[in-house]
């Protein structure tokens, strides 16, 4: 693992809802648009693994939802629901990120959280590799934008 020179800007996910049943279904015939190889771990993040660098954005995200934590394996834990008016308010409670302490996180704007988004995949459209505690099916995440365009 490697620090990158660049800046770069960190973000957290807030979940606003859940359902624990679904679990997420990915089609063959269509070619992924978040591979595993975009992603790395964050070094230095602790707990180790805890952090995902997307290469291609530069933006660090947390791996787990708010309210639950990585175990080095999974996520694990109970998301935290919230109002947007919340979630905008929750980076407040969340730690600098271990590899950056001088960086603090914040909710991500809706052109950031969308560069998540797998086509290739649905319940959740992201990559379950880094981001499994995600395909928690109906779940639901709050960006800092006031609306969707």
């Amino acid at each position: 693992m490697i620090h990158f020179s660049k800046n770069f800007m960190t973000v957290v996910i807030c979940c606003a809802a859940s359902n624990l049943a679904a679990q997420q279904v990915c089609s063959a015939a269509i070619e992924r648009t978040r591979p595993d190889s975009r992603y790395q771990a964050v070094a230095g993040a602790t707990p180790v693994g805890s952090e995902v660098l997307d290469k291609i954005t530069g933006l660090i995200w947390q791996r787990c939802l708010l309210g639950m934590s990585w175990s080095g394996t999974a996520c694990v834990g109970t998301s935290t629901r919230l109002f947007w008016r919340q979630a905008l308010d929750s980076p407040r409670s969340v730690t600098a990120t271990t590899a950056s302490p001088a960086t603090s996180w914040r909710l991500p704007n809706i052109k950031e959280l969308q560069s998540l988004h797998e086509v290739a995949c649905y319940s959740p459209a992201v990559n379950a590799t880094w981001f499994g505690n995600l395909s928690a099916g109906n779940t639901l995440v709050w960006s800092a934008s006031p609306t969707t365009s």
